[in-house]
């Protein structure tokens, strides 16, 4: 349990009842100084990262450090979720207590907070409102979504805060890029290492990347295309069913070395038959230079490789994918490595995409909404079966 507390006068405390009879939920307000706020409110009720340099934070600092004496009244406050809500009348002290950091901490103005930690200790002579809410665990979804609406919070913030990317974790729990998997909006990360933020992969990716892979809905005759085309659409239908993705479990990792094997040897797979893909412009080649890493694997690359040239060649090895025996998980038919097979038809498969780019204008954004290459792709691999 985490408990913090705060200075607060009595004629600024206000405890509200719910107005149903038997009302569960309490309401408090209250008016802290700035610099009575105490740090470490915990955050992972508040649906998104907090990101103090976008054009909103710098407002509300400004606001902060303006010193002008209204910060209460422009500023929209913070609001919390709390087990439970105690006021000292004599000490002037209101004690917060957290139980469950899934529940209780902050749900709205967590820039608010952070900016105020931030300046804490600079005498500002400014008051920042809280309003403290218990018995709303049941509802903690609903409150966060409605609460913030100052910034549009993305759908996958929101997921995440229902805990509804438990199924797809499940499965990627200890891939070396697990830690960068950006599940909530702004979310990032630092290396130990090297105190550097790191490249953050966005969970809507990840999504979208295993659906390709969902013999379930997408066979034969229906190619994923919307992986690609609307990562929102794919997000839409894997929350209507979190759950199914448990069926990835046994292959998720075998997914993403493939992405990244692809994304590594693409080029060289092209130029293997005397294709020159240093020179597409879209390719960032600088002299053999490494102009970055890849995705998953963080590996030097040379070359740059669109997704709209590798979403449709990964997703071809779907044709490999099929139900166990129980029908609840996917597995690779008769035990294939895809990324053995990758080896066998690479030079072959990745001429064909470039061959139909070429026919197209040698635009990988259409090759990537082009259902007729993402078929090409598919029929090539299971020829390799």
């Amino acid at each position: 349990m985490i408990t913090k507390t705060f200075k607060v006068k009595p004629s600024t405390f206000r405890k509200l009842d719910d107005p149903f009879e038997n009302g569960k939920p309490k309401k408090y307000v209250f008016y802290v100084k700035v610099d009575d706020v105490p740090e470490g409110v915990p955050m992972a009720t508040n649906p998104r990262e907090q990101k103090l340099t976008s054009a909103v934070a710098k407002a509300i600092e400004e606001s902060l450090i303006s010193n002008d004496g209204y910060f209460h009244l422009k500023n929209r406050g913070i609001v919390i979720s709390a087990a439970k809500v105690k006021y000292d009348n004599r000490k002037e002290e209101v004690t917060l207590e957290f139980d469950d950091n899934s529940y209780h901490g902050d749900i709205d103005g967590g820039h608010t907070y952070k900016i105020i930690c931030n300046h804490k200790g600079e005498n500002l002579d400014q008051y920042v409102q809280f309003e403290v809410m218990t018995g709303v665990e049941d509802i903690i979804e609903e409150l966060a979504r409605a609460r913030n609406t100052s910034v549009q919070v993305d759908e996958k913030s929101m997921a995440e805060l229902a805990k509804k990317f438990d199924p797809i974790k499940e499965g990627l729990e200890g891939q070396p890029f697990y830690n960068r998997i950006a599940f909530k909006q702004n979310q990032t990360e630092i290396d130990d290492e090297t105190g550097k933020k790191l490249r953050m992969i966005d969970a809507r990716d990840i999504v979208a990347i295993l659906g390709m892979f969902d013999i379930d809905y997408f066979g034969s005759n229906n190619a994923p295309t919307k992986a690609y085309s609307s990562k929102s659409s794919m997000l839409a239908m894997y929350l209507k069913d979190p759950e199914h993705y448990r069926k990835f479990t046994n292959i998720a990792g075998d997914i993403f070395d493939l992405y990244d094997v692809v994304e590594t040897e693409f080029a060289y797979a092209y130029n293997a038959r005397n294709g020159r893909y240093g020179r597409k412009g879209y390719s960032g080649y600088k002299d053999g230079k490494v102009i970055g890493k890849s995705k998953f694997g963080q590996r030097d690359l040379i070359y740059r490789i669109p997704d709209g040239l590798l979403y449709p060649v990964v997703a071809a090895f779907r044709g490999l994918v099929v139900n166990n025996e129980t029908g609840d998980k996917f597995t690779w038919r008769n035990g294939v490595e895809p990324v053995d097979v990758w080896k066998k038809c690479k030079e072959e498969l990745v001429e064909r995409v470039m061959k139909f780019a070429l026919s197209i204008g040698d635009n990988p954004n259409a090759v990537g909404k082009d259902s007729n290459v993402w078929d090409l792709a598919y029929m090539t691999v299971m020829f390799q079966k």
